[in-house]
């Protein structure tokens, strides 16, 4: 314990502390690079300062209260943003930079000065170190076992040994993240999509006009739409109180609908945006532009004064989201053309969905104060952003990604050999007036509305209805499609805090319908 070795544990410490928050969110293989680069750093500028102080001991000192403040960075920001005055004071996390670099130099030289208790010094941030590191890796530790001991999750049940249908189309299930129902983002947000929904007409789609989500969230909303049924029945041991979301990651990735589709023959594809809870990696191809940091490294960074941006170039995490999302068609496009084995191809667009990077044009947007965040409802203004900047980026970003998906279906359309099924849904509305704690506090008639489209067979349309929820969505497929005998579920929608996501509150009678045309 006299030899120090704690700028080790102190550098992967902010790494692992980050990573036990967000196992959930974050995929283990976005982990082992900002690990290993800072503690490479931190090794490299421990030798550096032992070289200058001729004095190891004392240099380890200097790192690891170092490794401290750069961290400290963006905690100590938040903490002058909720205090008046220092919020005038410094102006902006930038402002703070000046202050900040003054105490770095500080604690630079405190660490490297010539105490007389070195060794008892060296001992106990030894000691504490050690201490530290404690709750992240135990909380990392219980996460990864409870995905490896697993959570009993119910089947769905078919009442259907054989199936019928030898002319099997190609599937696209495509999620626009966060794209509502047309009456409710033209009363909230301002927006008017009703070209969108006419040019879906068009083309031969059914656009339900009383369409709602499940469940408000993307992880529980997917969870219950690819596995057909509400998340109570499926996992019919969960705690109320539980809070790890590993579980839905789990059947999103290795969800029902694939292994249905796969096992009568089908060839399962995924499209997707970089967000994380979305990974397919039971996919046969799994389509997706990395390009930048990720979202991990992004928040990491976000913690110190160094900006967020791709350390191989200039590039911005909004410029890299651009590239992203526009990719993400152009691998749509990619897939529109059928072979001699069907497909279910599941596409996820982080889109309209902040962050908003796009106008009505395509051209570039980002907002004046708030960093580049994925945050959505109230933790979006929590995090700097306006309720303006939301209702102006969100019209921005759906018109655009609307004009781009049009040419898309019409592509598949005309590639794909035999007509194909193209849903294309909201995984919930969107968020201007959700509060991500409180019911209360939420517009549910704003969050829970969602976009539903069908570009199904006369025989699956036969079936479908004004008020159809995405529970609903493959079990009247398959049974349309392949003659199966799927019951149909009462369509209900759920409320559940961020915090706490298995605590369902049901608001369906509070979700109003409006009359069609």
């Amino acid at each position: 314990m006299n030899r120090p070795f704690h700028p080790i544990l102190f550098s992967i410490y902010p790494v692992l502390a980050l990573y036990s928050v967000n196992t959930a969110l974050v995929p283990p293989g976005d982990v082992p690079i900002p690990l290993a680069v800072t503690l490479v750093v931190a090794l490299l500028f421990w030798g550096m300062l032992s070289l200058i102080l001729r004095n190891a001991g004392r240099a380890a000192v200097a790192t690891s209260l170092s490794v401290i403040t750069l961290y400290a960075y963006g905690h100590i920001w938040n903490l002058c943003d909720q205090n008046r005055l220092l919020k005038e004071f410094f102006g902006d996390k930038e402002g703070l930079l000046w202050a900040w670099s003054l105490l770095f130099i500080l604690v630079m030289v405190a660490g490297g000065w010539k105490w007389k208790r070195s060794e008892a010094i060296t001992r106990g941030m030894n000691f504490f170190g050690m201490v530290l590191l404690i709750m992240p890796v135990s909380s990392i530790g219980l996460s990864w076992f409870n995905v490896w001991r697993g959570t009993t999750v119910a089947k769905a049940s078919s009442g259907v040994a054989s199936l019928s249908t030898q002319d099997r189309p190609d599937i696209f299930y495509i999620i626009l993240d966060g794209y509502g129902r047309s009456d409710a983002v033209k009363r909230v947000i301002g927006f008017d999509n009703e070209w969108f929904v006419k040019g879906l007409e068009a083309r031969g789609f059914y656009v339900p006009r009383n369409s709602r989500s499940n469940y408000c969230e993307t992880e529980l909303s997917l969870s219950s739409s690819l596995n057909l049924d509400y998340l109570p029945t499926l996992l019919p041991k969960i705690d109320p109180n539980h809070t790890d979301r590993v579980i839905l990651d789990r059947l999103i990735d290795k969800s029902q609908v694939s292994s249905y589709l796969k096992g009568i023959g089908y060839r399962y594809e995924a499209v997707t945006t970089g967000f994380p809870s979305v990974h397919p990696d039971s996919a046969d191809l799994w389509l997706r532009k990395d390009i930048g940091i990720s979202l991990f490294e992004g928040v990491l960074l976000s913690e110190t004064p160094l900006p967020a941006r791709d350390p191989m170039s200039s590039m911005s995490q909004f410029d890299s989201r651009r590239i992203i999302l526009k990719s993400a068609f152009s691998n749509l496009e990619t897939l529109a053309k059928s072979g001699t084995q069907p497909r279910f191809i599941f596409v996820h667009i982080l889109a309209p969905h902040p962050p908003f990077v796009f106008d009505a044009n395509g051209g570039s947007v980002r907002p004046k104060k708030m960093g580049y965040s994925i945050v959505d409802g109230n933790h979006f203004y929590q995090n700097g952003g306006t309720r303006e900047e939301y209702q102006a980026g969100y019209a921005g970003q759906a018109t655009y990604i609307s004009k781009l998906l049009l040419p898309a279906v019409d592509k598949i359309i005309k590639l794909s050999s035999k007509p194909p099924v193209i849903i294309i849904q909201g995984d919930h509305g969107s968020k201007l007036n959700l509060d991500q704690e409180l019911l209360e506090k939420t517009d549910v008639n704003e969050c829970f509305p969602n976009l539903n489209a069908f570009y199904v067979p006369p025989k699956v349309r036969a079936n479908l209805y004004d008020s159809i929820t995405p529970v609903n969505s493959f079990r009247l497929l398959f049974n349309g499609l392949f003659n199966d005998r799927f019951e149909k579920l009462p369509d209900k929608s759920y409320y559940s805090g961020w915090s706490s996501p298995f605590k369902f509150e049901e608001v369906t009678s509070r979700i109003k319908t409006r009359s069609t045309n």
